[in-house]
């Protein structure tokens, strides 16, 4: 379920690889005596939902819709009972049953209604006792209703603008179906309603979970719709629908080879733009299945679509194969009731207490697919910023061991899971963390699950005791502070420097822990009284905290200052004193080389390096044949350049 009183927080996060250095870690003081402890699985919070005598294996329903307040219909439920059973309890919220008949034969049968505390039962009594497989055939009509929940929610048979929506979660099922209406009683479905082929003018049209069987004309004003669930589906997850709708079909080859045939169901009522926004969602079908696919495994359904209609719930919904949109629609809602195929749907919780499991990794997939797909911040980050924003009072409200119907849609459910999934990626990374979520799906496939369930199967998977860390997320009453103990930092190595240059230190580290390395975090170096002027080793401290919160303070980087070199002196070589020639031309016409002196030049400069003087005509005379040469040079590159 997603509702639009709620949002993910995804912000973004970056890592820097650490640099080569020899680390030792202090550990920061004793908190494991505070560590949390899972508590036993939670009775249900519908305490008067459901029952664990039998195991419903079928439904069978044969419904005549002829309008929203007048149906009638045979549900036969085939069921399978460890033990005898001389009372049969179905849960059943008003409509007058007519009769009931169990393996055939005629059955006794009250009702019993409690609203204030959930209960409403079909009573059946068998004419022997029952045990093994047996089946019951209810027969009623009437007026289907509505069911408030504690919270003040409603789901149930919703009416619509031209039909009905009926919706099951939690417990909505039981207005128009006779079930067992638990969440961890899993059954295959065959769904058969015959109703009006035209009303107001307009095409009705009958929409559920599964595939599409036939669309048959009975009589001239009568049009019988056929849907089949072949995967098992408990009663939360089923959607009937019925209304004018633009049905909108198409086949969709996924990545991994899988064709699904799409059935979506769009309200006559929706405008051009949402008609145009719509099917633009539907584009996105495809490409998320692919995503979750990758991430998930095989998807667990049969088919595809959407149903978008207008009751009133003011909430997105997952039932099964084509999730329910209340007048509402975007890509990340998509993605979440999506995501609920795998993660609500196959894998359910065994009971609602337990709904983090589903609804905490629903929200934390939207932020996961807003970071890989759509450019987003990191979902990792989600962990983090809870320890350092989320008031300390709220870590009071544990993800499992609440009994308060009304919490069943609240911060612990949503908001928390979010954090656990996002703490365990952050311990794990993306690749390990898709690696859980596999064999988490895969493990449960098609089953009701616990909490514990999900730690195992995450320790199991990653080859890490992770119970400690996830046991925080999911029940500490406090901020995680540790998720473990911090065993050493990684990577090692040293750091050399000169002698009176500061080195180059890392700004992250990695923590390890006891179950393996986590995420790096940033690190402070304490240079501030270092004397880099001297050679020898220095000793470093730093500190930081881990992804998590937990203190960490390094103990041993080890720093190599290395002496300055010692300047090489110059040698200047005495070079070989020649005499000077005469300056003035020979009787010959050739220099001289007598040893007269050169006449001294007012201002010129004297060499006393040689002990000689430069003959400073020579030196004009070299001079202008250098520039000369030079404007020659550049002329004849301008002129091969406007050539």
């Amino acid at each position: 379920m997603h509702t639009t009183r709620t949002a993910t927080r995804a912000l973004a996060v970056a890592a820097a690889a650490a640099a080569a250095v020899t680390l030792g870690v202090t550990l920061p003081g004793a908190a494991a005596a505070a560590d949390p402890v899972l508590p036993p699985p939670a009775a249900d919070i519908f305490p008067n939902v459901g029952t664990a005598d039998f195991d419903v294996q079928h439904y069978d329903v044969d419904m005549q819709y002829r309008a929203n307040d007048d149906i009638s219909a045979v549900t036969t439920v085939t069921a399978v009972a460890a033990k005898a059973l001389d009372i049969i309890r179905l849960d059943l919220e008003g409509l007058t049953v007519d009769a009931v008949t169990v393996n055939g034969r005629n059955a006794a049968f009250t009702r019993e209604a409690d609203f204030p505390a959930t209960r409403h039962k079909l009573v059946v009594t068998p004419a022997a006792p029952v045990t093994g497989e047996f089946t019951v055939a209810v027969t009623y009509h009437g007026a289907p209703t509505r069911h408030q929940d504690p919270d003040g929610s409603f789901e149930g048979w919703m009416p619509t603008g031209t039909g009905v929506a009926a919706l099951g979660q939690p417990v909505g099922t039981m207005t128009w179906l006779p079930s067992n209406n638990t969440v961890s009683d899993k059954a295959t479905y065959d769904i058969d309603v015959t109703a009006p082929t035209r009303t107001d003018g307009q095409d009705l049209s009958v929409a559920s979970s599964g595939n599409l069987v036939s669309q048959t004309v009975v009589d001239a004003d009568r049009t019988r719709w056929s849907w089949a669930i072949g995967t098992p589906l408990s009663t939360s997850m089923l959607v009937l629908s019925v209304g004018h709708f633009d049905v909108l079909t198409s086949t969709i080859t996924l990545a991994s080879g899988r064709v699904l045939p799409e059935w979506s169901f769009v309200a006559k009522s929706a405008s051009d733009g949402d008609r145009a926004y719509i099917n633009s969602q539907r584009a996105l079908i495809k490409p998320m299945l692919d995503w979750l696919e990758a991430k998930l495994g095989p998807y667990p359904g049969e088919s595809t679509g959407i149903i978008w209609d207008r009751a009133g719930v003011g909430y997105a919904l997952e039932t099964q194969d084509r999730p329910f949109f209340d007048g509402f629609l975007s890509d990340k809602v998509l993605l979440h009731e999506l995501a609920h195929m795998w993660l609500g749907n196959s894998v359910s919780p065994d009971t609602w207490s337990e709904i983090w499991v589903s609804e905490g990794a629903a929200r934390f997939f939207e932020a996961y697919y807003g970071w890989q797909v759509l450019g987003e911040g990191d979902p990792r980050q989600i962990a983090a910023d809870a320890v350092k924003n989320e008031p300390a009072d709220a870590w009071k409200n544990p993800s499992v061991g609440w009994t308060d119907p009304a919490q069943l849609y609240g911060w612990q459910a949503y908001t928390r899971g979010s954090f656990v999934y996002s703490a365990l990626m952050n311990a794990l990374g993306p690749d390990g963390f898709d690696e859980v979520m596999k064999s988490w799906t895969k493990t449960y496939r098609t089953s009701s699950v616990v909490t514990g369930d999900f730690i195992t199967v995450a320790s199991a998977a990653s080859g890490r005791d992770l119970s400690r860390t996830l046991n925080q997320w999911i029940v500490g009453a406090t901020a995680p502070l540790l998720p473990e103990d911090i065993v050493r930092i990684e990577p090692s190595g040293t750091v050399t420097t000169t002698q009176g240059t500061a080195p180059v230190l890392p700004r992250s580290v990695t923590p390890v822990y006891k179950s393996g390395a986590g995420t790096a975090a940033p690190v402070v170096w304490n240079t501030a009284a270092q004397d880099w002027s001297k050679p020898g080793q220095v000793t470093v401290t730093g500190t930081g905290a881990d992804f998590f919160g937990a203190p960490f303070t390094t103990a041993s980087v080890k720093v190599n200052v290395l002496a300055a070199p010692v300047p090489t002196p110059t040698v200047t070589p005495t070079p070989t004193v020649t005499p000077l020639p005469t300056v003035g031309p020979s009787p010959t016409g050739t220099p001289s080389s007598g040893s007269t002196p050169l006449p001294t030049v007012q201002g010129a400069s004297q060499l006393s390096a040689t002990g000689s003087a430069p003959v400073l005509p020579a030196l004009a005379a070299g001079l202008v044949l250098l520039v000369a040469g030079a404007s020659a040079f550049v002329i004849s590159r301008r002129r091969r350049h406007a050539d």
